[in-house]
Parts: C-alpha cells; structure tokens; sequence
C-alpha cells in the first residue's frame, strides 16, 4: 500500500515480502528506434550518438555551424560555400589537442586530418541517409494515379 505524509509530494510505499516476491506485474512500453543522423523532417539530430560528443564539445558551436552549413548547402559542389566555418572549426581543433586528437600527439596537422576525417565520416552518413530515402519513396511510374 502507499501513504502520503502531511499532503507533501513524496508517497512512502510499503512491500511485504509476498508482494516483492512474485514476478513483476510492470510492463514498459516499447521504445521508439533511435532517431540517426538526420531527422525525417531534415534536420540535424544533434543528439545522435554517431556524432561522437563533436556537437557538444569545445568546439561545438564550430561544429554544428560548419555541419550545418554542408547540409542545409545548395551549390554544387556541395558545401564549397562553407569554407570558412570548416576553417573556424578546424582552428578551433587545433586549440583543444588533448580532446580532438586521438592520438595524443599536439600536432596540427593530425588534428585537422583528424577532424575532417570524422567530419567526412558523418558527411559519408548523411549522403547514404538521402539515399536510403531515395530508394524508400516510389517514383512516378510506380505511383499509379487515380481520377
């Protein structure tokens, strides 16, 4: 049974051994499938795991300008119009060795490959993202048109 003490929020519930003794009567509902990269509607998920904490980091800011900037980038070749906020985030990198590179070793050069590296990665992603979707939506002479 469960008591409220003196119209506070806590409850204090009470369990006899019977009642802990048994199989849980509990049923959690199904999780919904982690959202990936880019959310249905076309936005960043800046909270998917596969970003590896760059959106959140020392350099976040940086990082989710320049990334935003390649996304969201309509000229071709795609985000050549985001030079600079990929130069920022790369000087922002170089500030903060100990955290963007891997390797333990202070050398700019490793952290900007390093960071462009992961950045293709996640680019890599996106590109396969649009494709998926792509090959899911029917095309028009799949689609049959009614009158």
């Amino acid at each position: 049974y469960c008591k409220q003490f003196n119209g506070g929020k806590d409850k204090v519930i009470f369990a006899t051994k019977e009642d802990l003794a048994g199989p849980s009567k509990i049923t959690l509902p199904e999780s919904d499938p982690a959202p990936g990269l880019i959310l249905p509607n076309g936005d960043i998920n800046w909270n998917c795991p596969c970003l590896g904490g760059m959106a959140t980091g020392p350099c976040g800011v940086e990082f989710r300008e320049a990334f935003s900037c390649f996304h969201y980038s309509e000229v071709e070749p795609k985000g050549s119009d985001c030079y600079e906020a990929f130069s920022q985030m790369q000087s922002c990198f170089s500030k903060y060795p100990t955290v963007y590179n891997k390797s333990g070793e202070n050398d700019d050069g490793d952290v900007e490959l390093e960071a462009q590296m992961k950045v293709d990665e996640l680019l890599e992603g996106t590109k396969e993202d649009r494709e998926a979707t792509v090959e899911a939506s029917p095309d028009e002479s799949q689609v049959e048109r009614k009158k």
